[in-house]
């Protein structure tokens, strides 16, 4: 039996982080153009993670939690400091 792989795979970490940060500017563009706040489904749009994915990963970055505000029962996001807080987020994520 051959031990070699089928396929080899190699991924340009700083060309993915850079289109994904296009996309990212994009949609928040498209979305954030005629708002002043984002609800959890608008960030759930602009960054393509799940309710479960924001909870786990910046929500409660103490960063985020100065931008984020509960009205009544509703989580409310400015839109400029939210996209700001998300372009700085991303940076410091680790390239794997």
């Amino acid at each position: 039996m051959i031990n070699t792989p089928f396929v080899n795979i190699q991924i340009d970490d700083e060309a993915l982080e850079q289109q994904i940060l296009k996309q990212i500017e994009e949609q928040m563009q498209e979305i954030g153009h005629d708002k002043i706040f984002y609800s959890l489904d608008d960030l759930m749009e602009v960054t393509s993670f799940s309710k479960g994915h924001i909870m786990n990963t910046f929500f409660d970055d103490p960063r985020f939690k100065q931008i984020r505000r509960k009205i009544g029962r509703k989580w409310v996001f400015p839109v400029a400091e939210t996209n700001e807080f998300l372009k700085q987020w991303i940076q410091e994520q680790p390239h794997e």
